[in-house]
């Protein structure tokens, strides 16, 4: 698996885009939201009461696809932090003291 960082240099000028830090942190904000949903709806699962065999299986098998969705809702917003914490550090660093 490549870094995608490292592959910015042989990226094309065409596919190569500007974001301004705001708006990387505003789109973290919406990934956090689908993270802490997907793991409340996940969590709300564990009300359901059945003794059908069939029905807890499908709320098991419904649970983990949501806790997986909400783990990997977690590792992208990691993603978007690691892009904005170096723009919010320097900006911070040049300000006047």
């Amino acid at each position: 698996m490549t870094n995608p960082m490292s592959e910015s240099a042989d990226t094309p000028n065409s596919r190569l885009v500007t974001l301004d830090s705001l708006y990387l942190s505003i789109m973290n904000d919406r990934v956090l939201d689908i993270y802490r949903d997907t793991e409340h709806l996940a969590n709300a699962l564990d009300a359901v009461q059945t003794k059908d065999d069939a029905s807890r299986g499908v709320i098991i098998a419904v649970k983990a696809a949501l806790l997986s969705n909400s783990e990997l809702a977690g590792i992208v917003s990691e993603m978007f932090y690691q892009y904005t914490l170096p723009a919010d550090t320097e900006v911070a660093h040049h300000e006047p003291q």
